[in-house]
């Protein structure tokens, strides 16, 4: 995991959409500029991205400059070259990105990211990607985020890219709980809540713990219990290594990715050099 310091970085920060003229696209951009404001960073916007071998480089870009809506253009940036994924993942760290954002499209075919394209992208990423649907974002959005937590040892990532929102923008983070009856699994929650609200108390970050009944993915869950704490926004880790079950059902995040109700979900990969600021 590679810490970076934004007080130390002489750089600002920077927030990536991939934009295309579909409703997707134009969310995407939407959720893009309400997390510049958020995180006091540029925001770039990229309108030629495709996949080698799957799609040929076109001259007609995802998205015209009429989209962009009124940006000023020291806050935006417009890339109209093309890219491939590899070459979008060095761009992000030569201009201190910190968070992608994508518009999936779940059934409608308009977008043009589906799911299998949005985890193509999402896995060789070091940095985490915010996966929205077409819904454009709410007055409050990411004034309350969704952190669910259960027996995986990978809480930090999650608690502290959660927390930035907090650290950043005065945001709430409701914590998910689930109360297993068996002792073991129960202590092992137990002991990541005790870890995050340490964490949480010495970062002064506002927080509170929400029991619930343990469900099969949590994470799913986590979108149908937004309601209750207006959250706007849930944080997932990504499937590092497949089992049988994920072979022959899929991973879980490809019943949170595009997901029907549009919920915006934060995809963080499980990985050692994982892009982490240091608030």
């Amino acid at each position: 995991m590679e810490i970076h310091n934004p007080i130390d970085q002489q750089k600002k920060l920077n927030i990536l959409v991939i934009a295309d003229p579909s409703e997707y696209g134009r969310s995407a951009l939407c959720y893009g500029k309400v997390l510049s404001r958020v995180f006091k960073a540029t925001l770039t916007v990229v309108t030629h991205f495709g996949f080698p071998l799957e799609e040929k480089p076109s001259n007609e870009p995802l998205l015209t400059a009429d989209d962009l809506g009124n940006t000023p253009d020291d806050e935006c940036i417009v890339r109209t070259d093309y890219f491939f994924p590899e070459r979008l993942y060095h761009f992000a760290e030569e201009t201190n990105t910190i968070m992608f954002v994508i518009g999936v499209d779940n059934a409608e075919k308009k977008g043009f990211f589906n799911i299998r394209k949005a985890i193509r992208f999402i896995k060789p990423s070091r940095l985490p990607v915010l996966t929205v649907g077409k819904t454009l974002p709410s007055e409050n959005a990411f004034r309350h985020v969704l952190l669910p937590l259960d027996i995986e040892r990978q809480s930090k990532e999650k608690a502290l890219w959660a927390g930035y929102f907090s650290r950043f923008y005065g945001a709430t983070i409701h914590i998910l709980q689930p109360q297993y009856k068996d002792n073991g699994l129960r202590k092992q929650v137990s002991d990541n809540v005790v870890f995050v609200e340490k964490l949480y108390q010495n970062l002064e970050i506002t927080y509170e713990i929400n029991l619930v009944e343990p469900p099969k993915n949590l994470d799913l869950y986590s979108i149908s219990y937004a309601p209750n704490v207006s959250a706007t926004l849930t944080v997932m880790m990504m499937t590092r290594y497949r089992t049988i079950a994920d072979l022959l059902m899929g991973p879980r995040e490809r019943k949170l990715i595009g997901n029907p109700q549009d919920f915006p979900v934060l995809c963080i990969n499980q990985r050692d050099d994982l892009y982490v600021l240091c608030t």
